[in-house]
């Protein structure tokens, strides 16, 4: 007996009449099975045995991945769904050298010194830098006379979602910037006299470029930002729609409030807060607390989608 249209087992969504090999890959939902799709949440994760593996002097040089992609049921590596963080470490006088699919390269000098050559460009970097470089073309990171540990981001996932390549070089918008620790340490001095001992929620120092000076990103989906908490301060709960990876530099005594969960900082662990998650940050120590975040916070602001709220 011929099966009927209702009882004919076909691919979903495909039409029950498709005569060319075009109309037999359209697909069709309507509004009970289209908006049904569940998604593999963001792992709200501290990166432990990564660090620790990056600070082992018989790892060598190295590249070590913080990957979540099975968690999160995606096809290539990801700490989150934009972002891939990796921690490396270069043996002294060792070079480690990787191409990433990706539009952005930055990195953060946890230990050592070294420089990091693209190219015609060279960054000479030291503990407490933060540099930046295109993606799309080799990258080598050489080490002092002293292993060097970096903390190494990409956007690769983002670039892997939707199977692109990186721009050429003459057309990237990323563009090779170096920030020292000085610096940085400076304008975070200069953002505190602004509040002029006023009560705050903290305070940050955004780290952008020329070419994106008017978007205040350090690449078009990804913002960066050294934050600042004083001794016995917090910033109170709140939530947004980016995620928030997480370098601890400086936090003795700290730690987060998520979802109602505690979770204590560790050392130059990489801390993943989840979107839409409420959350805040408290430092019980005596000392200035330092940690270094990345968002892809470029992206909704471009969509307009932010949601920051307080809690």
């Amino acid at each position: 007996m011929a099966q009927t249209a209702l009882n004919r087992k076909r691919p979903i969504g495909q039409a029950e009449n498709g005569d060319t090999v075009y109309t037999q890959r359209a697909r069709y939902f309507d509004s009970e099975n289209a908006f049904n799709i569940i998604f593999s949440p963001v792992p709200g994760h501290s990166f432990l045995l990564e660090r620790d593996r990056a600070f082992d002097a018989d790892t060598g040089t190295e590249l070590i991945p913080l990957d979540q992609s099975a968690a999160m049921n995606l096809p290539f590596p990801a700490t989150t769904p934009l972002v891939l963080a990796s921690y490396a470490r270069i043996q002294s006088g060792k070079t480690l050298t990787h191409a990433p699919c990706a539009s952005t390269v930055f990195g953060y000098v946890i230990r050592g010194t070294g420089r990091s050559v693209q190219g015609a460009d060279t960054i000479e970097w030291t503990e407490g830098d933060v540099f930046c470089l295109p993606g799309g073309v080799s990258i080598s990171h050489v080490s002092g006379n002293k292993d060097s540990i970096l903390w190494v981001i990409t956007n690769a996932p983002q670039l892997a979602f939707e199977r692109l390549t990186p721009p050429e070089l003459s057309l990237a918008l990323v563009e090779p910037a170096h920030f020292p620790a000085g610096e940085i340490q400076r304008e975070l001095q200069i953002a505190d006299a602004k509040l002029n001992d006023r009560a705050s929620a903290g305070l940050a120092v955004v780290l952008s470029t020329a070419n994106l000076e008017e978007t205040r990103n350090i690449s078009p989906s990804l913002t960066l930002a050294m934050n600042q908490l004083p001794p016995g301060g917090a910033q109170p709960p709140h939530r947004h729609n980016s995620v928030a990876v997480s370098l601890v530099v400086n936090a003795p005594q700290c730690y987060s409030m998520v979802d109602g969960i505690q979770k204590n900082w560790e050392p130059w662990a990489t801390l993943i807060t989840p979107p839409e998650s409420v959350h805040s940050h408290h430092n019980g120590g005596t000392e200035q607390a330092n940690w270094l975040i990345v968002q892809d916070g470029g992206l909704y602001y471009h969509c307009r989608t932010m949601g920051f709220s307080y809690s």
